[in-house]
């Protein structure tokens, strides 16, 4: 039970701290002892451990096997989405991946026979849904928000990335809507990410469920110690440090962005694909050649490893690379528009910031994209995924990706 606890903990105070309200919240996580959830009243930001109970069942009522945790939430954009009766596709490629094509409202109203094929129905090919439990005075919807995944981590991530992508769809609005991703490629998004991270989830999981807890905690860190210059030490300890950073200011959600930096003309040291932020030593960080792409050692380095050799390729200059799904940002990303600039961040970013064209995550064609995008600019949005920000270092790539960041947010909030 302690095992349980410390999970439900540690997550209950991710999604506590998000900075939006979260109404009453519940999590459940089904382990080979059970299915274990949090008490209707608890306060999952400052669990106890008499606030989590043993139900009386040994499955989660759910229709995807393999998924192994739910989260329940009243997110306010999710809920503003239940009032107004309008289902949101994903405008984004994160949504698209950890989520699904579409957030559909499914009928959870007590009396309705068709309640669980409703339900049901919403969840196909989607790692969640929106469920109307009733209306209120003014005959608005009122319910909650159902994100499930293989691991409590996975759900709770969901969770955010959905409210996330419920605000970006009402604040693209503001600036012509969001272009949803078309249904084919984000089940091909969804697919290739629930078998891309399949081996993580799975030690995540089994750390979750109090099975294999070391193995997860050294997950990061198997690989062959190898004797670093001090230069490139010191590097690689500055990419930890601004990878956590990027999570406590909320600039990225999971294990979602990306970092890196230039060792020298050949080699870049990157972020490892798929790992937890705040769980990564500076051990962990991949060395890549820039030209080859070519890496060293057993841990894989992030998936957009190209887009960051492309930028270093074309601006010697550029000592750092930061890829982000912050939420300002990417309502432009959404709405496949340009940045314009205040004049307050003009001097470092010019009057605008451009958009790459759209291509599929990973590709060759996100890569050029981006990068010509970028230019001699220190910074460009992503067509339906994200932004990157550059710099002379580390510092100044990530002053710069706040700094994009907060002008996405002030020209947003000029908007009536």
């Amino acid at each position: 039970m302690n095992e349980i606890y410390e999970v439900m903990k540690k997550y209950g105070e991710m999604i506590s701290s998000q900075g939006y309200p979260i109404g009453q919240t519940k999590m459940m996580i089904e382990t080979p002892k059970g299915v274990f959830a949090t008490r209707d009243d608890a306060d999952i930001g400052e669990l106890r451990e008499e606030d989590i109970e043993k139900l009386g069942i040994e499955k989660l009522p759910i229709p995807e096997a393999e998924m192994k945790a739910v989260v329940y939430s009243q997110t306010p954009c999710c809920q503003k989405a239940l009032r107004e009766a309008r289902p949101f596709k994903a405008c984004l490629d994160d949504m698209a991946q950890v989520f699904g094509h579409t957030a559909y409202i499914a009928d959870g109203r007590d009396g309705n026979a068709s309640m669980g094929k409703s339900i049901g129905k919403a969840l196909r090919g989607n790692a969640g849904c929106l469920i109307l439990r009733g209306t209120d005075k003014k005959g608005k919807g009122t319910g909650y928000t159902l994100t499930m995944g293989r691991s409590l981590y996975e759900a709770a991530v969901a969770m955010t990335v959905l409210e996330k992508s419920a605000e970006i769809s009402f604040l693209a609005e503001k600036i012509g809507g969001g272009k949803p991703i078309a249904k084919w490629e984000a089940r091909l998004m969804r697919y290739v990410y629930k078998k891309k991270y399949s081996k993580a989830e799975e030690r995540v999981k089994m750390a979750e469920t109090g099975q294999g807890t070391k193995e997860m905690a050294d997950a990061a860190s198997h690989i062959r110690k190898q004797e670093a210059a001090p230069c490139e030490q010191r590097l690689r300890e500055l990419l930890m440090q601004y990878g956590r950073k990027l999570v406590e200011t909320g600039l990225v959600q999971g294990t979602w962005g990306n970092l890196s930096v230039r060792l020298d003309e050949r080699y870049m040291l990157v972020t490892p694909s798929g790992l937890d932020y705040m769980r990564l030593g500076a051990e962990d960080m991949v060395k890549v050649d820039i030209r080859s792409l070519e890496y060293e050692g057993d841990i894989k380095p992030t998936s957009e490893k190209g887009l960051h050799a492309a930028i270093y390729k074309k601006r010697p200059d550029v000592g750092a690379v930061i890829h982000t799904h912050s939420k300002y940002c990417s309502v432009f990303a959404a709405a496949g528009k340009d940045m314009p600039i205040l004049k307050v961040y003009s001097s470092v970013f010019g009057d605008k910031v451009k958009t790459a064209s759209y291509a599929l995550p990973g590709s060759k064609s996100l890569m050029n994209n981006t990068a010509e995008a970028v230019g001699n600019n220190y910074g460009a949005i992503m067509s339906n995924h994200g932004m990157v920000a550059c710099g002379r270092d580390l510092e100044a790539a990530f002053e710069n990706c706040v700094n994009l960041e907060e002008n996405g947010k002030r020209y947003l909030s000029d908007i009536v």
